[in-house]
């Protein structure tokens, strides 16, 4: 078999508009791992907004979460690894972003927890946040009644997740980020930043992954459609995007499939293991 482990994220990539992983994605995912290779979840969202559908699928034996900040036996649920922010960094960052106009997550063991005022419809409007998201911040959201008070006592800060009402605030935001030590950012959002420790990324915890696992890049597929997504390109023989990704995603990678809604993980199947 040539390739024995294949990486894919989940948002606009594994599931479908909807938030969905259809019956065609679980059947292929069902037929790479009965050839003995794995297949891995590397996902921006933290654990518990990752669906039931896909965290109950047996077969899916790891899931790296947070944009790489930890990494899980989904079986044992046992962590591999994981990176936070100090207290001290996590503080700055916060007091920078609340300059802004903003809704602020920061994803902590497991779980996003946000402002309590902003779990709402109203302001999913205000800053822009994709409807087919709506759901998933409702259901999964914890809601805090002082997050700049929660924030400086939190031990396990895994990435900060802020959506922005004005695009060109965001911009400055990023230039000043810059200027803070120990942190990278990007994005998998038209108006999104995600802020990680400097050791954090897909990628990265892909790689670190496979090591355990004793796989070389050689062996493995990634699979993503956002920027957030291309540190684990360089971590993989193939990198596919999904036709719904955008362009400069698609000439990163190497292939192109088919879009979300039309099952990636069946595109994958059908053309690299079947």
């Amino acid at each position: 078999m040539k390739y024995n482990l294949v990486a894919c994220d989940l948002d606009g990539t594994l599931l479908d508009d909807n938030s969905n992983l259809t019956e065609k994605n679980i059947d292929a995912i069902k037929n790479i791992t009965s050839l003995g290779a794995h297949f891995v979840v590397v996902t921006g969202r933290t654990y518990f907004e990752i669906p039931d559908a896909v965290r109950n699928l047996e077969c899916i034996k790891y899931i790296i979460y947070s944009d790489g900040a930890v990494a899980v036996n989904n079986n044992s649920k046992e962590a591999l690894f994981s990176e936070y922010f100090s207290n001290s960094l996590a503080a700055e960052i916060f007091n920078l972003l609340d300059e802004y106009d903003t809704m602020i997550e920061l994803y902590e063991n497991g779980y996003p927890v946000t402002d309590k005022k902003k779990i709402n419809e109203k302001s999913y409007e205000y800053y822009a946040i994709d409807p087919n998201y709506r759901d998933v911040i409702t259901q999964t959201r914890v809601g805090k009644d002082n997050l700049n008070e929660y924030v400086k006592n939190t031990e396990k800060t895994e990435i900060f997740n802020v959506f922005f009402k004005n695009l060109s605030e965001r911009t400055e935001c990023m230039r000043r980020l810059k200027d803070i030590d120990d942190i990278i950012f990007t994005t998998s959002m038209d108006n999104n930043i995600e802020i990680m420790p400097c050791n954090v990324s897909k990628g990265k915890a892909l790689s670190r992954l496979c090591e355990m696992l004793n796989i070389s890049w050689d062996k493995v597929i990634t699979a993503g459609d956002s920027k957030n997504d291309i540190s684990m390109f360089s971590a993989s023989d193939v990198s596919v995007s999904p036709s719904n990704a955008s362009g400069e995603i698609q000439r990163i990678s190497d292939d192109t499939g088919c879009s979300n809604n039309e099952g990636i993980a069946d595109y994958i199947y059908k053309k690299y293991f079947a």
